[in-house]
């Protein structure tokens, strides 16, 4: 397994546990913007196979047809995966949008902003190894991956803020903070 592969496989491995423990903690922790970020994680493992399809392409060697290589894969890969992630950005503003509108539940509690801040930190890491692994193996399907972590642990730190802002007494932040999050995808 390459240097790249082990990296995406890496990713898709912490996106199906960070979306499984994120969704659990925004439906059990009472918070929308949690449940927000999880769809974001969740959109994580269609770019991390689009990534794996492209990089793959990308590294087969110059042949008859393409003198050049096969590197302009990567560069496809990784604007579909720029529209993948504006895509559900919209989808995220959408949903919260309509939450918004829903007369505010129990507020989120310790569970949800657990959750959300493991996801700052493994995401964090996420987004500093897969960086690396791009530019070691000049890999811009793997960068533009790597960004999108980082994308992961910003929401996160925007579904925290409103996790921690509704359940001290301002029901509004954890809904608003869903919004946000969707407005930091896009």
């Amino acid at each position: 397994m390459t240097l790249g592969i082990r990296a995406i496989v890496v990713g898709i491995i912490a996106n199906i546990l960070l979306s499984l423990f994120k969704f659990a903690g925004g439906i059990l922790g009472n918070s929308v913007a949690l449940v927000a970020d999880a769809i974001h994680s969740l959109s994580d493992l269609v770019t991390d196979v689009i990534v794996l399809l492209t990089h793959r392409i990308g590294k087969i060697p110059q042949d008859e047809d393409h003198p050049y290589g096969h590197g302009r894969a990567e560069t496809i890969g990784a604007t579909i995966i720029g529209l993948l992630i504006i895509a559900t950005g919209i989808g995220v503003i959408h949903e919260t949008w309509e939450a918004m509108g829903e007369a505010p539940g129990k507020a989120p509690g310790l569970l949800a902003a657990t959750a959300a801040l493991f996801s700052i930190l493994i995401n964090e890491g996420l987004f500093h190894y897969t960086r690396r692994v791009g530019e070691a193996t000049q890999s811009p399907s793997l960068i533009a991956n790597a960004w999108h972590h980082r994308s992961d642990a910003i929401s996160s730190i925007a579904a925290l803020i409103g996790i921690v802002g509704a359940s001290q007494g301002f029901p509004f932040m954890d809904p608003l903070a869903g919004a946000v999050v969707g407005i930091l995808i896009v």
